[in-house]
This record gives C-alpha cells, sequence and structure tokens, in this order.
C-alpha cells in the first residue's frame, strides 16, 4: 500500500449561501414542468436536449432521455428518478445510465436534506460487456458529510474525514480523503491523503510497483490536485459573490443553453 497527501488553499464558500443556493436551484427544478414530453423551465423556455418519455415529471419512476437538436433519442442515455423522500429527512436520488457497445455506465448521485443539507453521495460503475468484461468492472463512490465539512472548515475539531471517495477494481483500490481547514478570510487549507493498493493476487506486485514508482505517482497526483484547485477558485470565485435573484438568473440560462454535448 502506498499513500501520498498533498495540501491546497482554496476558495471557502459561505454556508450560508451554499444553502441558500441549494433551495434556490431546487426551486427552479420544483418550478419545471412538462408538456407532450418537452420540459418547460419555469420561465417558460424549454429544457434542450432532455426528453421525459416515461412516468410523472419529477416524481418517483420518471426516465429522461438525451436527444440531438432534431429531436432525435441519443438512446441509451437517460436520467432516472429513483426516490424523493420527504418528511424528517428528505432526500433526492437519481440514476444515470449512459451504455453504448462495449460498456454501461451507472451514476447515482444523493443529497440528504434541502433547506439544511446535511450530506450528499455519488456511486457509479463501469460494466464492461463480453469476454473480458470483468476486467474493466469497476465500481466508485464518494460521500461528503456536510455538517462536518463546515465545522473542520470552522477550526474545529471532527471525528473522521468529512469527504471521502473510492475507486474499486478487481485488481487494484485507490481511496481519497480531504479535510479543511481555515486559512484566513474567505480561504481554506484542504489536506488530501491518496492511498493506493493491489487486490487479490496483484496484491505483492502492486506493492513492488508502488514502491518504484511513488515519486512519478506523487508528481501526479500534486499536479492534477493543483489543477483541479485552480478550476475550482476560478469558479467560486465568481459564484459566490452572485445574490440570489442573480443566481436564479443564472441557473436559468445556464439550463435553457444548448449543451456542446448531451446534456444528460
Amino acid at each position: 500500500m502506498s499513500r501520498i497527501s498533498h495540501s491546497v488553499i482554496v476558495a471557502s464558500v459561505p454556508r450560508t449561501w451554499f444553502e441558500e443556493a441549494v433551495v434556490v436551484f431546487f426551486d427552479v427544478v420544483r418550478g419545471t414542468r412538462a408538456e407532450a414530453g418537452q420540459v418547460l423551465l419555469p420561465d417558460g423556455r424549454a429544457l434542450p436536449g432532455v426528453r421525459l418519455v416515461e412516468g410523472e415529471h419529477l416524481a418517483p419512476g420518471a426516465v429522461y432521455e438525451a436527444e440531438d437538436e432534431d429531436g432525435r433519442r441519443q438512446d441509451p442515455e437517460r436520467l432516472r428518478i429513483v426516490e424523493r423522500r420527504a418528511g424528517s429527512d428528505p432526500a433526492v436520488r437519481l440514476e444515470h445510465v449512459l451504455g453504448d457497445e462495449g460498456t454501461v455506465t451507472v451514476v447515482e448521485g444523493a443529497l440528504q436534506g434541502i433547506e439544511r443539507p446535511v450530506a450528499a453521495q455519488l456511486r457509479g460503475s463501469v460494466r464492461g460487456l463480453g469476454r473480458w468484461g470483468s476486467l474493466r468492472r469497476v465500481h466508485g463512490e464518494a460521500r461528503v458529510g456536510l455538517r462536518a465539512w463546515w465545522e473542520a472548515a470552522a477550526g474545529r475539531h471532527v471525528s473522521g474525514t468529512p469527504f471521502e471517495a473510492r475507486l474499486e477494481h478487481r485488481l487494484a483500490e485507490a481511496t481519497v480523503w480531504a479535510v479543511p481547514r481555515p486559512h484566513g478570510a474567505g480561504r481554506w487549507k484542504v489536506r488530501l491523503e491518496l492511498s493506493l493498493r493491489g487486490r487479490s493476487f496483484l496484491r505483492p506486485v502492486a506493492a513492488v510497483a508502488l514502491l518504484l514508482f511513488r515519486n512519478r505517482l506523487r508528481e501526479a497526483f500534486t499536479d492534477r490536485v493543483d489543477r483541479l484547485a485552480q478550476v475550482w477558485n476560478e469558479i467560486v470565485l465568481d459564484t459566490v459573490s452572485q445574490d440570489k435573484s442573480r443566481l436564479r438568473e443564472r441557473i436559468l440560462d445556464a439550463a435553457a443553453s444548448p449543451p456542446e454535448e448531451p446534456l444528460l
């Protein structure tokens, strides 16, 4: 097993702004409607590239498919609402399926709580078809405890790590942990740690390979994290400056813009 750690300084997202933004986003979603399969935004504009093909709009079991500019479906790319749970523990769970001749990809996301989100989770799998399909089978999941994240970002002690992501293959496994700390006004210092290890009969071989190529792995990891931090800062600094009314307009404009690639 090999462990690599790296820290970056990133722009912080105020908790109040984040929680208001989630409410605004879901208000926009709840304000949409479907007419003859076409999904319309609250301001009447159509959501391009998406069509309701099964079930009731925004209800569990609803299935949406991507379509091109001529209205032809981009089968089998589809989004399905798996669950909407209200009450004291509200949550929404979605499933995104993308398939081709060689693989089937399923991505499932969930947000626990809308008014004050407490956790978010993302799961995904890539399943290969055909004779060597098992060697192209990968499963991954990521979870962020939002309450613990804000606590850690404020400098308070939390048990465990607020963020954890894991990627599993039959021959190898990778895990990433992240913990934020305050770093002056409007900034976080986020420490990320990567763990790599082999599985099954490749475990001893992987141990040797990780030892030999540890420096290269460290360079690749730190370079990728630095690049992500740069993109994060560019997006966050511009986005968190938007007030609620402007944020709503921005969400609507982005949703109504034809995507360069299928929206789903």
